[in-house]
């Protein structure tokens, strides 16, 4: 059974004016997949679609065999929150938060205690070179340091699906490199599938398949 599966789904602003129509896509457990476009080809949209957070005009959205569209807000609430991580390409950490608290957020709300919550986080930002950031607040972090903090936020509750739009854009291309291997390592070692959107063509070749949005699918 698929992690992820969208079958004949079509989004536009009309249906005279599809961003993208009777669109097909399975996602495997622990896979990685980027997924590029022309800009307004509705990449997040569709990112938005996968996870969740839009409804599709039409077709079905599938999450390891369940339709989604049958679950209720609850549900839909509780799934991201268990299963599924976000990085973005605008940081979104909570500026009146460490780096350790914003980690632990997900831990949290996931229901685990604080105790609990700060171990998973403080192991996992150790991991990505930030054992000596944890009490450091958003602005006083470098981007790379920020994206790091982001990326150990989307990972800590070991999600079955991280979703990343365009997660290196805001970074400086040394630093994007690392950035990004880092998130494909720790995406690797924990089994974690991995939904990309990117406009770099070096990025999607990093991940284990690429495909390209058009209005007529994902080819």
């Amino acid at each position: 059974m698929s992690a992820l599966s969208l079958r004949s789904v079509s989004h536009g602003f009309s249906p005279q004016e599809w961003l993208f129509k009777d669109l097909h896509f399975e996602l495997a457990h622990g896979e990685h997949v980027a997924i590029q476009g022309t800009s307004g080809s509705g990449k997040s949209t569709l990112l938005n679609i996968m996870a969740g957070l839009e409804v599709p005009a039409q077709g079905e959205v599938l999450w390891a065999g369940q339709s989604t569209a049958l679950w209720s807000a609850e549900q839909r609430r509780r799934c991201r929150q268990s299963e599924m991580g976000f990085v973005f390409q605008a940081f979104h950490l909570l500026p009146h938060l460490s780096a350790l608290q914003n980690v632990m957020v997900p831990c949290l709300l996931g229901g685990q205690s604080g105790a609990e919550a700060a171990l998973a986080a403080r192991e996992l930002l150790s991991q990505l070179g930030l054992n000596k950031r944890l009490d450091a607040h958003a602005h006083s972090l470098s981007g790379g340091e920020q994206q790091r903090v982001a990326l150990a936020r989307a990972l800590v509750h070991q999600p079955k699906v991280v979703f990343a739009d365009e997660p290196t854009g805001n970074l400086d291309t040394t630093t994007a490199r690392s950035t990004l291997a880092l998130l494909i390592e720790l995406s690797l070692a924990r089994r974690t599938s991995l939904v990309m959107v990117t406009h770099g063509d070096e990025a999607a070749r990093s991940m284990g398949r690429c495909l390209r949005l058009t209005q007529q699918g994902l080819v």
